[in-house]
């Protein structure tokens, strides 16, 4: 139950952030950044300082130690992936390329089947709102 609830928690933490930044209501880039990289960060259960400077290959190794929930892994790998064009966009290719590389390497050893084209403005609110829908679903069909 106690990890169930910490799963939600960290699933409602990053959605949250995401849809923050979806409305455009970080003042800076750079604070967008580091929030999303900072609840990406705790939900997988590591420091953002160390995160996300791995090799991504040294990521994928540290996450398997740990005890990763898939669902967590797929709103991680949107989220890196979301933050990769933010950093593109804002001139920042080289850590926007690491971030699609962190991203591929964790959705390859999770066999998540999340491509960039997923983390657009567009498909993230998509996602964002399916996720919703199917929660409301669920408290429905558990209420009834």
């Amino acid at each position: 139950m106690f990890e169930n609830d910490y799963i939600m928690r960290m699933i409602l933490q990053l959605a949250r952030v995401l849809r923050r930044s979806l409305i455009k209501e970080y003042p800076s880039p750079d604070e967008e950044v580091r929030d999303i990289e900072g609840k990406v960060a705790e939900a997988l259960d590591l420091d953002p300082r160390l995160m996300f400077k791995l090799e991504p290959e040294s990521l994928v190794a540290l996450l398997q130690l740990g005890n990763v929930d898939p669902v967590l892994a797929i709103y991680a790998v949107r989220s890196i992936y979301y933050e990769s064009d933010i950093l593109e966009a804002n001139g920042d290719l080289e850590r926007a390329e690491l971030r699609r590389q962190q991203g591929d390497a964790i959705a390859k050893a999770y066999n998540i089947e999340v491509t960039l084209a997923d983390a657009t403005p567009e498909a993230m609110q998509a996602f964002l709102e399916e996720q919703e829908d199917s929660e409301d679903a669920d408290s429905a069909d558990f209420e009834g």
